[in-house]
């Protein structure tokens, strides 16, 4: 009874601390929407109080009507998210949903919608101060009153958010970067090692290789369970690193159960088996 119900509370920690996430606090999607808005909004208050006295009564008027679609924009709240750079926030004049980015924005609400739509075709990714050598983004900002540090200003960068949201949808891959992929040969080093320490006759102690057994699995599974689910390298590793060291704490589990009777085999053995598309455990008991 006592056996049973160790290796049912370790099998159950194990399997919490697999698909345990910590919670988060806000969104990406909601963090983001928070940072724009308030990008947008110091930005509208900083250009509303510059003096513009040196524009032409149209030019002023002009500007006032773009600083109130501004207003328009941030307050709607639907702002784009470039899933083309997964890795690092960078402008997008139109994302693959069709939102409009800040300044595209303005632009098309002014009535040019067939140059945003050919900006964003020719040079979708660019930053305001690229696009200065283009004639009819010169004639929109002196129309408007508006500057290219201005219009500078007005461009944020924009993310893309964790790998189970817009970039999953949009199909793109995560990288697993070089910190991930030296902490997991670390991690299926480790586990490895404790696995042929236990398997091998080399006078460990089952109490010591189980607890180094389940030390090792416990790692392995923290360092892959936050990736599972993504897609690309890093998911591979999560994947790896979870698989391996479910069966490291499995087996170590095995080894402090059976450690009251040093000399009576264990009926229970468990090794880790390598699918071509999933890892996991094989079990054989003995009755």
């Amino acid at each position: 009874m006592r056996k049973a119900l160790m290796l049912t509370t370790v099998l159950t920690g194990a399997l919490a601390t697999g698909v345990w996430r910590a919670p988060a606090p806000i969104s990406f999607a909601a963090a983001e929407r928070i940072r724009l808005r308030a990008h947008f909004d110091s930005v509208e208050r900083e250009l509303r109080a510059r003096d513009v006295s040196g524009l032409t009564p149209a030019q002023r008027a002009a500007r006032a009507r773009v600083l109130n679609i501004l207003h328009t924009y941030q307050v709607r709240g639907v702002f784009p998210r470039n899933t083309d750079f997964p890795d690092r926030d960078v402008p997008v004049f139109i994302d693959w949903r069709g939102t409009r980015c800040g300044f595209a924005y303005l632009v098309e609400q002014t009535g040019h919608e067939d140059l945003v739509l050919r900006i964003a075709a020719t040079r979708n990714y660019a930053r305001a101060p690229e696009l200065k050598d283009d004639p009819e983004v010169g004639r929109w900002l002196v129309q408007n009153g508006i500057t290219l540090a201005e219009a500078t200003r007005i461009q944020p960068t924009y993310g893309c958010g964790s790998p189970r949201g817009d970039c999953a949808v949009a199909g793109a891959v995560y990288p697993a970067s070089d910190g991930y992929k030296v902490a997991t040969g670390v991690s299926v080093a480790t586990n490895v090692a404790t696995f042929t320490l236990n398997v091998l006759h080399t006078g460990l102690s089952r109490q010591a290789g189980g607890i180094a057994s389940v030390g090792a699995g416990t790692i392995g599974i923290i360092a892959g369970a936050s990736n599972l689910g993504t897609s690309g390298p890093r998911g591979t590793l999560g994947l790896l690193n979870t698989g391996i060291g479910a069966a490291s704490l499995a087996l170590g589990a095995v080894r402090l159960i059976g450690n009251g009777h040093a000399g009576t085999p264990s009926p229970v053995s468990v090794a880790p088996w390598f699918g071509t598309r999933s890892t996991g455990l094989a079990a054989r008991v003995a009755f």
